[in-house]
């Protein structure tokens, strides 16, 4: 029995709707599954429930620049192959970009046909790099931490949520962003943060007993946390934010 191999998946983030919609054109038309989006926010969005193969990023975005998304992008999915797309032409600008975490560095504008060239190089890329980069994953669906070596740590859904937000963040968050992740009511906030701080606690145990292995939550001064290790995410999100949410004790 013949198996059909699943298509490129791509994200163009890029603010110019002209350009973006003839990007995802072109793709589509090559048999790539293409989506476009106006900006990080949009991503951070898309990638809490599905994870392209490869992003092209535009360099000039609104609320947040790519050179910000591929940094955040390359520490929570390391995995996931980054092409970016901008006018600037500066050499500082290319080494901010791989700096980053940018695997190529295109220049508008771009033939078609050498994007489509880059688009299929890093998707054959991506399952070597994966293999190389991953230590530590976060499994989404199956609500566990697991390691390259074949270690697993069962979660709780508030814990897998938790992780979750932070890995997506790339950098830290305060207790606000981190409630409304978890679905807590902003009136609730006092006794909210206190819930939060437990579920910080208890996950912090947790990540002790895998060894010393600097799996570490970090505390921002005493008004935020930020993940201390890389981890990537795989598998669709669970449901974070709306109304009820998960709850701080779950």
């Amino acid at each position: 029995m013949s198996t059909t191999a699943a298509p490129t998946k791509v994200v163009v983030v890029e603010d110019n709707e002209t350009l973006c919609a003839e990007l995802v054109h072109f793709l589509t038309a090559a048999g790539i599954q293409a989506l476009g989006l106006g900006d990080g926010l949009a991503l951070t969005a898309h990638m809490a429930h599905d994870q392209p193969d490869v992003l092209i990023l535009d360099l000039n975005l609104p609320f947040e620049d790519g050179i910000q998304i591929a940094r955040r992008v390359r520490q929570a999915f390391p995995e996931v192959r980054i092409a970016m797309l901008t006018g600037r032409a500066r050499g500082i600008d290319r080494t901010e970009g791989y700096e980053a975490g940018a695997d190529v560095y295109l220049t508008k504008p771009t033939r078609p046909a050498e994007l489509l060239a880059v688009v299929r190089n890093l998707h054959q890329r991506r399952s070597s790099a994966q293999a190389a980069v991953l230590r530590w994953t976060l499994d989404v669906t199956r609500r566990c931490l697991v390691s390259s070596q074949g270690h697993s740590l069962r979660l709780t859904e508030g814990e897998t949520n938790l992780l979750q937000a932070l890995a997506l963040a790339g950098g830290g968050l305060d207790h606000e962003q981190l409630l409304g992740a978890l679905g807590a009511d902003a009136a609730d906030a006092r006794p909210g943060k206190a819930r939060l701080e437990v579920l910080v606690s208890r996950l912090r145990s947790k990540l002790r007993g895998l060894g010393p292995d600097g799996l570490a939550i970090h505390a921002l001064r005493g008004h935020g946390y930020q993940l201390g290790f890389a981890l990537a995410c795989s598998g669709p999100a669970a449901a974070v934010g709306g109304r009820g949410g998960v709850g701080l004790d779950s």
